[in-house]
């Protein structure tokens, strides 16, 4: 499993063997767009699992059916609020 780049790079103790030879982020090639930077974003995963920690409890004991279509519908929603808040202050979300 690999660690995100800026947890491994300043979180993960470099004498920590196991870590520095399989859980290194670089040594995914699929983590990478073809000029070499991260293909998404880690600070923002990270801000997003936080967020989704907030759901734990509630989410405890769900079966994976129900569990599914919580988390989707609680992201979409999440989604729908956050680019009304983007446009309301005038940005454009749609704009890559």
């Amino acid at each position: 499993m690999c660690v995100d780049p800026w947890h491994f790079e300043n979180k993960h103790k470099t004498t920590h063997e196991y870590c520095r030879i399989h859980c290194d982020a670089r040594d995914y090639p699929e983590l990478l767009t073809a000029d070499g930077k991260w293909f998404f974003n880690t600070s923002i995963a990270e801000q997003i699992n936080v967020w989704l920690g907030g759901y734990h409890s509630i989410c405890r004991e769900m079966l994976p059916v129900k569990y599914d279509f919580f988390l989707d519908e609680m992201i979409r929603l999440r989604n729908v609020e956050l680019i009304k808040h983007l446009r309301e202050t005038g940005k454009n979300p749609e704009h890559a």
